[in-house]
């Protein structure tokens, strides 16, 4: 004790410093490198998984959308009745193919461009395609066995890839019944682009040296970037992926086999009984973090040294640094980012102050990043919105009701009946205008005319029905809107302010007119029953309070009132806020919507 007391200041702060800082700092170091490590793979196998899983509901959601869009084939009549036609002459069996064909498999072609070929092939040898005969003819043939045993969904089975005229197809079967006996009679054969799997599996790349690829439920390879192995057990193929031979389809595991670490990351899809795999090297995941880590560590290691050779001369001055930096640091943790440490003579703390510098900029800019990635997000989430409008539109076969309506019309003329004549030609011309570009503006003029036509045929149904409309057409050709805004919020009116309290619409004023701003408001205005005040309350703050994407995510809107809100979101989506709809008042004696647009 009498010894150390000899030392001088600087020998006991070097001990001081070596005995309780250095040394526990190198123990504490190298507990924390292995704790670190460990962390660092456990994040990056955890952000890998979320990445596989996300991928793998847009296969489940690519397979459940082809369930949906072929199952009106199933509950056709046509097919029904063709199916059971095996006594039918060659003329009628020409003209129902040709029915099945135009009225069921070019709707579903028309929409699904990854589809390649449509076919019915019947226990009794009737076969009607979309492309090609011969080959659904050997698919049935090769395919009718599996209905038990290899069912991969409840509503399909998916029995793998083949050849149709040399390209590879992913052929799916679908059994169709008899619908009064409820017994199977045929199979419906769908052939898909077999380019659709790797397309989906694109954007799961985790790294530049991933390996995906998919096996079915019974651990046969059905893609693989080597085509050989397409069709082999896994274990056959690979049997270094012991990882896989389980019952566990979901889960991950690191593969050493190789010498260096690799995560393979699996998953089980849904509605096909298949297991996604992802292959990708450690080192390549979390590479750059294991840099940061050495970095971290060395400029730990910097700093201690710096303490040890400032001890004594330097003592006071980095004292008064370093209480200015803990001032600096409060302020960044408060919040305040635009802090900057001034410049400094001594070259350890003139780093030191940089380094807090950078720290502060990244962090900064780290935040202005997460902020522009939430905006990416749900700029995506609306483009998603506006996808499924499009995709419910497109669905329509517009020629087939042109020429239907046109057929009608002649059959009218001829028969002298006008009346029938104005109605089809006035559907006709509805249905043009319903079925143009959602996204494409139009002017309000085109929208009035379409109502007039929309409600000269409510007028055929109801007689006593009086519509007023003081719209100037000049200043509506001069208004800019999107298609069947006002369609809606009529029917809307007819259904919950007359019908469902028993009358029959009675009156209808549609007005317009600027505001003070410069806006323009359409009113619709009705003298049915009106909604309580709880309800127009509720509907009002959706329209001015709620986001879209909100609405969506929580579901609050009633199925009554859809229409309503699909109006509002469509106006929205393309002209922003304040444009959409508000409800100014309703009761027993009417209601009156209004419809905010964008002014010259």
């Amino acid at each position: 004790m009498v010894q150390i007391r000899k030392l001088s200041m600087h020998v006991k702060l070097a001990i001081l410093v070596l005995g309780f800082v250095f040394i526990p700092f190198i123990v504490s170091g190298m507990i924390w490198y292995e704790q670190s490590t460990q962390s660092i793979e456990n994040n990056a196998i955890h952000y890998s998984r979320q990445i596989v899983e996300q991928v793998n509901d847009n296969l489940d959601s690519y397979f459940v959308e082809l369930d949906t869009i072929t199952s009106p084939v199933l509950t056709s009549p046509l097919v029904n009745q063709f199916i059971n036609s095996t006594n039918a002459d060659t003329y009628d069996m020409y003209t129902m193919k040709r029915k099945i064909d135009n009225e069921l498999f070019l709707n579903i072609l028309s929409v699904r461009t990854d589809i390649i070929n449509l076919s019915i092939v019947s226990e009794d040898g009737l076969i009607v395609s979309s492309y090609e005969d011969r080959g659904s003819l050997e698919a049935f043939s090769e395919y009718k066995g599996n209905r038990t045993t290899n069912r991969t969904f409840k509503n399909f089975n998916i029995e793998g890839v083949r050849k149709v005229n040399s390209s590879n197809v992913l052929t799916i079967t679908r059994d169709l019944r008899d619908i009064s006996k409820n017994k199977i009679r045929a199979m419906l054969i769908i052939d898909v682009n077999y380019k659709v799997i790797p397309r989906l599996l694109e954007n799961v790349k985790l790294g530049n040296s991933d390996l995906i690829w998919v096996m079915d439920s019974e651990n046969r390879i059905i893609y693989h970037q080597d085509e050989k192995l397409w069709g082999k057990y896994v274990n056959e193929a690979v049997p270094t992926y012991t990882g896989l031979q389980g019952e566990e389809k979901s889960g991950f595991y690191i593969d050493r086999s190789t010498g260096k670490k690799k995560l393979v990351i699996y998953d089980d899809l849904k509605s096909t009984g298949w297991v996604i795999v992802d292959e990708l090297p450690l080192e390549e995941l979390i590479g750059s973090l294991m840099n940061l880590r050495y970095i971290t560590l060395g400029i730990g290691i910097v700093l201690v040294a710096l303490v040890l050779v400032a001890v004594g001369t330097f003592t006071l001055s980095i004292t008064r640094s370093l209480l200015l930096l803990q001032k600096l640091m409060r302020k960044a943790e408060n919040g305040n980012l635009d802090v900057r440490a001034p410049a400094h003579k001594s070259k350890e703390i003139g780093s030191l102050f940089g380094s807090f510098n950078n720290m502060v900029s990244e962090i900064k800019r780290l935040i202005e990043v997460v902020h522009l990635a939430e905006l990416k997000q749900k700029e995506n989430e609306i483009k998603q919105m506006e996808s499924s409008l499009l995709i419910l539109q497109s669905q329509i076969n517009p020629h087939f009701l042109y020429n239907t309506l046109e057929v009608v019309n002649s059959y009218a003329i001829e028969a002298g009946v006008r009346p029938i004549s104005k109605m089809v030609t006035s559907i006709a011309k509805m249905f043009r205008y319903n079925v143009g570009n959602p996204q494409k503006t139009v002017t309000l003029l085109e929208e009035i005319e379409h109502m007039q036509t929309y409600l000269s045929i409510q007028k055929e149904r109801y007689e006593g029905l009086k519509v007023e409309w003081d719209v100037d057409e000049v200043e509506a050709m001069q208004i800019s809107t999107v298609r069947l805004i006002l369609q809606p919020l009529v029917e809307n009116a007819f259904q919950h302010g007359y019908e469902d309290h028993g009358r029959k619409p009675e009156y209808l004023k549609i007005s317009g007119s600027f505001t003070d701003d410069r806006t323009y408001v359409i009113s619709l205005i009705d003298k049915g029953n009106g909604m309580t005040q709880e309800t127009l309350n509720r509907l009002n703050r959706l329209f001015t309070e709620v986001t879209i994407q909100q609405m969506v995510r929580e579901h609050q809107f009633q199925e009554k009132n859809l229409g309503l809100w699909n109006v509002h979101s469509r106006l929205r989506l393309t002209f922003g806020e304040p444009y959409g709809i508000y409800i100014r008042e309703s009761g027993r004696n009417g209601t009156q919507m209004d419809i905010t647009l964008p002014g010259r």
